[in-house]
């Protein structure tokens, strides 16, 4: 059976755009504001940092997408193998839901301290 026939459109409910890889502390400050929205997530994953915004499609009706002719090429490149309907949870290498998770993990990544080697 094909998982879209008893699928909840889990793919349709967020959009997920990938950001620069943040690598100072003043690169992290972006990231900081979007966590600090409501709806908001990120995640990386494969080394790559994304942004995720829960926000439904408007095209989206009863689970069943209301342009399916007409919908973006990002749809239809959308492959079953990658569905969510799938996956219980992806597994990402990090993912942050709020902005004191984000804090933690900036407060371990910042806090090596390098190593002095004494003098002889």
């Amino acid at each position: 059976m094909s998982p879209c026939k008893t699928c909840e459109a889990k793919c349709c409910q967020y959009i997920a755009m990938e950001l620069d890889t943040p690598r100072t502390k003043h690169d992290f400050e972006n990231l900081r504001w979007y966590l600090a929205h409501r709806e908001t997530k990120i995640y990386v994953d494969k080394r790559k940092w994304f942004l995720e915004v829960h926000t439904p499609c408007r095209y989206l009706k009863d689970h069943a997408c209301t342009i399916y002719e007409k919908r973006p090429v990002i749809c239809r490149e959308h492959e079953t193998k990658d569905c969510e309907y799938w996956h219980d949870e992806f597994h990402h290498d990090h993912y942050f839901h709020a902005l004191e998770e984000l804090d933690a993990y900036l407060a371990k990544r910042f806090s090596r301290k390098k190593k002095v080697t004494p003098k002889k």
